[in-house]
């Protein structure tokens, strides 16, 4: 993936009738960037990724980012996830982290991020590899996991992989007490037959056995694949057909190509309806941008704020 960005890039423009301001352009040369280093990685060890979520709608419907979108998302069927988890740290650039919840019992996710560091950087060298964006960058790796065959196994397994989550997600709530926490846990270790180590943290153990449930059929069992904790969730979200991720197809994002699932028109039809191809100024998941956060931490520390 050849980095060759245009002049003019890092210059605010209007698109869509949406302002993007010049240190959103660096954020995204940035994004731009750090997938780069993904899909080097990835050509290396024959790995597979797709653009997905808004960062797919982005590719199709506008040759690039979505005007007020802040990130990059892509996901990777599950063996390919795990594999990428396993090399990429031994090959990305120092200061660089694949985080996952077997890497930092912190993580509280069923995804990997990808960051550049872990806080804000004003020194010269990297504000110069960086393009002026002092804040750290990162991209979102979602795994798809295949299916259960039968809508009876893939309802009991859906029923466990919520009751996990949901028991991973609540566990820290201080309004439940110790012996309800307990005997909760002790309840999905019979249900599981596993065991919990309680010397050690017990939400990071719970996110693992989560992981396990997720992925515990093949390619060769499957007819379908999904984000497994989304589709097992009191509100499900969309499931597809394993053949809308057979194979990818190279389009244009911004001044890089990116695949995208073969299947990218059902796929964008089922996430965003009929119109997905008509441009609506939607709010993002998180606060827009999302380094805002990042910029008052770093602008109180100098003493601006």
């Amino acid at each position: 993936m050849e980095l060759n960005i245009p002049d003019n890039y890092f210059e605010g423009e209007i698109r869509e009738g949406f302002y993007v301001e010049s240190m959103m352009k660096k954020n995204w040369a940035c994004m731009i960037k750090v997938l780069a280093e993904v899909d080097r990685i990835c050509r290396k060890h024959d790995i597979q990724y797709f653009a997905d979520w808004g960062t797919l709608l982005g590719t199709v419907r506008h040759k690039g980012f979505v005007p007020w979108d802040d990130d990059i998302d892509i996901t990777m069927k599950r063996p390919d996830f795990n594999k990428f988890c396993l090399v990429a740290p031994k090959e990305m650039p120092q200061g660089w982290e694949v985080v996952n919840i077997h890497n930092d019992p912190e993580w509280r996710h069923m995804l990997a991020h990808i960051v550049t560091g872990r806080s804000v950087n004003y020194d010269p060298d990297h504000l110069k590899e960086f393009y002026g964006f002092p804040y750290v960058p990162g991209i979102d790796i979602f795994p798809l996991d295949y299916l259960a065959p039968t809508e009876e196994e893939d309802k009991d397994v859906c029923e466990l992989v919520n009751i996990v989550g949901v028991t991973a997600a609540s566990y820290d709530n201080e309004e439940d007490s110790e012996e309800e926490k307990l005997k909760t846990i002790k309840g999905i270790e019979a249900m599981c037959g596993v065991k919990f180590d309680y010397s050690k943290d017990i939400v990071n153990q719970l996110l693992k056995l989560q992981e396990r449930l997720s992925m515990m059929y093949s390619e060769e069992e499957a007819t379908k694949i999904a984000l497994m904790p989304d589709h097992a969730g009191p509100r499900p979200l969309d499931v597809y057909p394993k053949e809308y991720y057979a194979s990818a197809i190279e389009m244009p994002f911004e001044y890089v190509t990116i695949p995208v699932p073969v299947g990218y028109k059902e796929i964008l039809k089922q996430k965003y309806g009929e119109s997905w191809m008509e441009p609506r100024l939607c709010a993002s998941s998180h606060d827009y941008p999302y380094y805002k956060k990042q910029q008052n931490i770093a602008w109180t520390a100098l003493g601006v704020l």
